[in-house]
């Protein structure tokens, strides 16, 4: 019988995990249950906003958000390292798939396609 679902993943600060559990507890709904519901209102929302100027103001306030973001919930050196761990094994996947067999290989691709860039 084939699945009708699919298991998904993605990393939250610990104190978002808290808020989700909490919600979902206070609302007697499974995780998964109000995180379809999160994406619904998100979609919904989405087509009533224009999609926003990406302009260097915009850029800035990204950054911006970003940056606070991380001051107010920073990873911990465990969750950087799987970060940094998970980013080199998309890396390595990546470069498989489109044949890439050595550094040597990859700095050229690189160099040749910031050449044609400009």
């Amino acid at each position: 019988m084939t699945r009708l679902t699919k298991i998904i993943g993605f990393s939250v600060p610990p104190v978002l995990a808290d808020e989700v559990e909490q919600i979902a507890q206070e609302e007697k709904r499974t995780k998964s249950e109000l995180f379809r519901e999160m994406l619904r209102v998100y979609r919904s929302y989405r087509k009533r906003q224009p999609e926003p100027a990406i302009d260097d103001v915009w850029v800035m306030q990204v950054i911006n958000e970003a940056q606070e973001e991380e001051r107010s919930n920073p990873m911990s050196v465990e969750e950087f390292a799987a970060s940094i761990k998970r980013a080199q094994q998309y890396g390595a996947e990546r470069s498989k798939a489109l044949g890439i067999t050595s550094e040597e290989e990859l700095n050229e691709m690189l160099y040749a396609e910031r050449k044609a860039s400009r």
